[in-house]
């Protein structure tokens, strides 16, 4: 038989394995809910941003296909106008320019929507033709460099690889104040690696995020978040800044 007071222990003792185990069943429900309300969310993200470039590949795939061709026959209509007034002639003249300049307006906003080279020749082809538009356009040195001959993913993934890309790309020439970009492209361990350096003005990454004005960032962040991967983000005022992408194959 117990005494009065080993049986107070014992009963204090289940007591608190009774409470302990009641706690920890609720710690183990609370994390599988959070759990399973952040997979929810990152498969609605998905699912949206699956939606929107499907819309966006139709729609830059209509300007291309579609009016890109008809305006090339207004031209070709325009030059086969026989007439020698002066005037006439100056205003077919300024029409084709128009025409010229509409046509190159609207190669650009096709290609911001979803770049054709993207949906024809595949990723590394539109990243390696981006970095040379960039560098075309802005007095910005970029070197590219790229090791790997093709890449074996989906047209989902590098629909969102490349997105990835553009994000940082265009956030550095916004606001970096940069003169020099450096890119490589590798992979380990059945991961692509992306390291994009440069030698900008840098930022706090921190107050960047807490004060919501980092949309660019956030941007990033989701896309890594929607690609299963990983990202460091190296940077402080001054110090130009580093992203490094660790993408699973």
């Amino acid at each position: 038989m117990y005494s009065s007071e080993a049986r107070i222990y014992i009963t204090i003792l289940i007591t608190a394995l009774i409470i302990g185990t009641i706690l920890i069943f609720f710690l183990v429900t609370i994390i599988r809910q959070h759990k399973k309300r952040a997979k929810q969310y990152k498969d609605r993200l998905r699912i949206e941003v699956e939606l929107l470039e499907t819309e966006r590949g139709r729609i830059a795939s209509d300007l291309h296909d579609e009016l890109g061709p008809l305006l090339s026959v207004i031209k070709m209509n325009l030059h086969l106008l026989d007439t020698k007034d002066k005037n006439d002639l100056m205003i077919l003249g300024k029409t084709s320019n128009h025409i010229d300049y509409t046509a190159k307006r609207l190669r650009e906003i096709s290609n911001n929507i979803m770049p054709y080279t993207l949906q024809r020749k595949g990723l590394l082809t539109a990243m390696a033709e981006m970095t040379e538009l960039l560098s075309e356009g802005n007095e910005l040195s970029i070197h590219f460099n790229n090791t790997l001959s093709n890449l074996s993913i989906t047209k989902e993934k590098e629909v969102h690889i490349f997105r990835l890309f553009q994000e940082v790309l265009n956030n550095t020439i916004k606001h970096a104040n940069a003169s020099e970009i450096k890119i490589q492209l590798y992979i380990e361990k059945k991961e692509l690696y992306i390291l994009i350096r440069d030698n900008g003005c840098g930022f706090d990454k921190e107050k960047v995020l807490d004060q919501g004005k980092g949309l660019g960032l956030q941007n990033i962040l989701r896309r890594a978040g929607i690609l299963k991967g990983n990202i460091y983000l190296d940077t402080a005022p001054g110090k130009g800044t580093e992203y490094l992408f660790r993408i699973p194959l």
